[in-house]
């Protein structure tokens, strides 16, 4: 009897290793990745292959984690900022309430399909989007928007603060369509950042 609970043990235990497995997308097999430049630690689909931000980001302070590519067309990245904003610039997501939380998220709406403020560990809290695909702009100056700029590739891009003061602005490059597994995979990854 003791062998038949015991093997029916076993065999629960690895079905909810299979399912736990398929709902990490690419992340249940993470490779951890520490940047040698900046010093945070992030785990990461597969192995990445790194050059600096600077390279797609005129000035830009940081990486980009280049997980797919043909030749030099990105396929799937992440792009991360350090000392990615200014405090002034960017509010405390920790101390948003609620109506100053929407309030904010209504702000950025403008230039985002999709928004939101979301934990990503105990009293911490990162806001999340998801570029729009049209945007109004302002093409003469007036500070009226007048026209409309199209794109056909979406981001999602993720802003947050550490526990150590660092500022950061994870951006998903995922082509030609934003995945929902690569979201949810950089989600993740995101929750289990250290600086």
């Amino acid at each position: 009897m003791k062998k038949i609970l015991l093997a029916f043990a076993l065999l629960i235990m690895n079905l909810s290793s299979a399912f736990a497995a398929e709902d990490s997308g690419n992340m249940a097999t993470a490779v951890l990745y520490t940047s040698p430049v900046y010093g945070y630690t992030i785990p990461c689909p597969k192995k990445p292959n790194i050059i600096p931000a600077s390279a797609l980001y005129e000035g830009a302070k940081g990486e980009v984690l280049i997980f797919e590519n043909e030749e030099y067309f990105i396929k799937h990245a992440w792009v991360i900022r350090v000392d990615a904003f200014k405090d002034e610039d960017v509010p405390d997501f920790n101390e948003l309430t609620g109506e100053t939380g929407a309030e904010y998220l209504k702000k950025m709406k403008k230039n985002y399909d999709d928004v939101g403020l979301a934990p990503i560990a105990d009293d911490n809290v990162a806001f999340f989007g998801v570029t729009a695909k049209e945007i109004e702009i302002d093409s003469n100056g007036d500070g009226k928007p007048d026209t409309i700029a199209q794109t056909d590739q979406q981001t999602m891009e993720v802003f947050f603060r550490t526990k150590k003061g660092g500022r950061y602005h994870i951006q998903l490059i995922d082509n030609p369509v934003l995945r929902a597994e690569s979201m949810r995979d950089c989600r993740l990854a995101v929750t289990l950042f250290k600086d």
